[in-house]
């Protein structure tokens, strides 16, 4: 693509860990787009309530602003807060922008009325999640945010999808007709592959199992941790080594002082250096994505970026029937599904540790990765 082809261009987004925004932004850069704005806003229950932005020009940051802490303001004066600063710091960039992408229906509510306004020529809705029912506790907020959101499926120029079931989902609990979007794409979690070193059974870690992921109890990383006393029968080896952090943690670390066997979990916490994390997930054997069904109301109409992240770095996964690619996953040979069953989960977790099988897998996955590489999924959407 020539420079003279290149757009200006907005990326808003709610923030508590990266997200798909961050590689569209990694993307840009490399590619040194002449003008991205990056605008975030921290999530409800991120430990802030600020809001700030990156502006790059040519690939390097050409100015940057935080806000102060707005935690202390009710929730409606925090999204009142939100749309203040977006629109200010577009304002105040002196200039109209060619595309602006939201992350969110609220994100992108905001892009529909700056283009209305001239600022802004074309506004791209990237759903990265559909919660059918009960996104929220409160009945009111599930109605507000479908409602928002429903706006921005009608009001956007275009539609990006993390997943095909995305669009299945909205006409079949919401009754939105395919017709009501003026253009669909499917545009996918993906991998900076080429980033990630690789490892060979010979060279990982051959008794270790990853999980990665924010520790709440959908996720299902106790069910490794009850797994654990059948596992070390037959292989006193094992390790379950454990990334991310969240509220379920203190929970997994009582259950494995319970079970007699904390000693074989490795609890690592956060790793926000990502060519670290991924490395960590790449020296593993085997890696878990257990979601619990009857918990989660995300994962299947969702494009879980972990297990993709598993898959990228040569890493073959054991996850339950929720991802939409899990049966795909399983015909390419580069993981397997697995039931919530105990027994279930200690014979596939011994099974695919072993060094045939396993080396099997990984080159498996290295191909099957390929699939999700960024630059091709950037490459192929209209910037």
């Amino acid at each position: 693509m020539t420079q003279k082809e290149q757009h200006t261009i907005v990326i808003v987004a709610h923030k508590l860990t990266t997200q798909p925004d961050d590689d569209l932004v990694i993307y840009l850069n490399k590619k040194r787009y002449p003008d991205v704005l990056h605008i975030c806003h921290s999530f409800s229950d991120a430990p802030d309530r600020r809001s700030w932005f990156t502006w790059y020009k040519n690939g390097k940051v050409f100015k940057e602003q935080k806000t102060k802490d707005y935690k202390h303001l009710p929730e409606p004066m925090i999204y009142l807060k939100e749309w203040y600063f977006t629109w200010l710091w577009v304002l105040q960039s002196r200039q109209r922008w060619d595309r602006y992408i939201g992350m969110d229906g609220l994100c992108v509510f905001f892009g529909n009325v700056l283009r209305k306004v001239g600022l802004v020529r074309k506004t791209i809705y990237w759903a990265i999640d559909f919660v059918p029912n009960n996104r929220f506790t409160s009945q009111i907020k599930n109605k507000i945010y479908h409602f928002i959101n429903i706006q921005g499926y009608k009001d956007s120029d275009e539609m990006w999808d993390l997943s095909p079931r995305m669009k299945e989902a909205r006409e079949k609990y919401l009754g939105i007709k395919q017709t009501i979007y003026r253009s669909h794409k499917v545009v996918p979690y993906g991998t900076w592959i080429d980033r990630i070193k690789k490892y060979s059974f010979a060279q990982c870690d051959k008794n270790t199992v990853v999980f990665m992921g924010h520790l709440i109890e959908k996720q299902g990383a106790q069910l490794l941790i009850e797994a654990i006393p059948g596992i070390i029968k037959k292989n006193p080896n094992f390790r379950f080594k454990i990334i991310g952090g969240g509220q379920y943690k203190e929970q997994l670390i009582e259950l494995a002082k319970k079970l007699h066997v904390l000693k074989y979990c490795d609890f690592r916490g956060k790793i926000p250096d990502h060519k670290v994390l991924e490395d960590e997930i790449a020296k593993s054997a085997v890696a878990v994505a257990p979601y619990i069904k009857k918990l989660d109301t995300w994962t299947y109409y969702a494009d879980p970026g972990k297990v993709k992240t598993y898959l990228a770095c040569g890493v073959p996964v054991l996850l339950t029937d929720l991802p939409w690619n899990a049966k795909e996953i399983e015909k390419d040979q580069c993981g397997e599904i697995i039931t919530e069953k105990l027994e279930d989960i200690q014979s596939s977790v011994l099974d695919l540790m072993r060094g045939e099988k396993n080396q099997k897998y990984r080159d498996n996955a290295i191909v099957y990765a390929q699939n999700f590489n960024y630059t091709n999924i950037f490459d192929g959407v209209s910037l």
